[in-house]
């Protein structure tokens, strides 16, 4: 079964609902679940009739949109295509609208490849779809997943992996006519070197969060580009480790954070990747050899030899890990845009730029 089966399946049986304080942050929010190549499920909270709008554009004004339903409630399972990538507006007959869109995009290669649009900031604003993507390893795409995303416009990726593991498995984007592809030097064996000897899953998790905070200073390089393109309003932008979940999701949290998405909201999207990944597929991969888990020979025997609660964590996106890593940030740098006005050269005017940019 390749990967877009598999997530197809998935979100039938309603395993890729998003947690619920990703989902109910306001009286009128919703999301996407793909049912099969040509039909969604759209879900809202709020109460009352709704008109659902669709365009291919993510920023379309609802009248350049096409009314596909109106006085539904709840839910809908509309006809609609992968490509080109379909967006919906809900209205209420008060006014209220939302923007809603499939979070993980339908990639037959992708590993974890998803959009962090539609959140809510605290504010009442939302995120905007197809702007700034989040993602795994990016080797696996097919020629057709290429296509799709030169489609999306993604002009950038910031790759956060180390050169062991670009050079193991190369970003597909490294050919002249694709989105330019922007990494940094470093060594990766430092930043793991603490998870050896973990007994339980409490000890995983700390050690964990320990390990994202030490992500601040590994990567600062790669973060402070990242906020640079981001202000400069250089996208759509991506961004991706080998998981897209450790490096990535402390980026995607320092992101969210710094557009004024609420604590919570940025855990369960966090979350979001051990439902996309599960542990026991990162378990498959390590069986098959490092070459295909992103982990060198060493680091995968070291893995292999941990307990499983400690594996899980690991392995997983557990959200206590992500909670305990922003709670470390908020009593040592003073909270996530403390932090990156100190260390990764955001301005209160490059703040205000990119929540302008990527908040409507």
């Amino acid at each position: 079964m390749d990967r877009r089966t598999f997530l197809l399946a998935a979100a039938a049986n309603g395993a890729l609902a998003i947690a619920p304080a990703a989902f109910a942050a306001t009286p009128l929010d919703g999301r996407a679940s793909r049912l099969s190549p040509q039909s969604v499920r759209l879900d809202w909270s709020g109460k009352g009739p709704v008109s659902i709008y669709q365009s291919t554009d993510p920023d379309a004004p609802r009248r350049a949109m096409s009314r596909v339903r109106a006085a539904v409630t709840s839910s809908a399972e509309l006809p609609a295509s992968m490509s080109p990538r379909p967006y919906f507006l809900i209205e209420t007959k008060g006014g209220q609208q939302t923007r809603i869109a499939e979070r993980l995009l339908p990639l037959e290669g992708g590993r974890n490849f998803r959009d962090l649009g539609g959140y809510r900031a605290t504010d009442g604003r939302q995120v905007r779809w197809g702007r700034i993507y989040r993602s795994g390893v990016m080797s696996g795409l097919t020629d057709g997943d290429r296509a799709y995303l030169a489609n999306l416009g993604v002009k950038v990726i910031c790759d956060l992996r180390n050169p062991q593991e670009r050079e193991s498995e190369p970003s597909p984007f490294l050919k002249a006519g694709g989105p330019r592809v922007v990494a940094f030097e470093y060594d990766m064996n430092t930043s793991l070197a603490g998870l050896a000897g973990l007994t339980s899953r409490d000890q995983a998790i700390d050690a964990f969060a320990g390990a994202y905070v030490g992500f601040l200073d590994l990567l600062t390089p790669h973060y402070t580009d990242m906020f640079a393109r981001l202000a400069a309003g250089e996208g759509p932008l991506a961004f991706n480790c080998s998981a897209g979940k450790d490096r990535t999701g402390m980026a995607s949290a320092l992101v969210l954070s710094v557009l004024g998405v609420p604590r919570e909201t940025i855990v369960s999207d966090y979350a979001l990747t051990q439902v996309y990944t599960p542990p026991a597929f990162y378990r498959k991969q390590m069986a098959q050899g490092a070459a295909t888990s992103g982990l060198t020979a060493q680091q995968a025997q070291a893995f292999a030899r941990m307990p499983p609660e400690v594996l899980d964590v690991i392995m997983g996106s557990d959200p206590e890990v992500m909670r305990r890593a922003l709670a470390t940030v908020d009593r040592k740098y003073g909270g996530p845009i403390a932090l990156t006005k100190a260390r990764f050269g955001l301005t209160d005017g490059k703040i205000a730029a990119m929540r302008k940019a990527y908040l409507v």
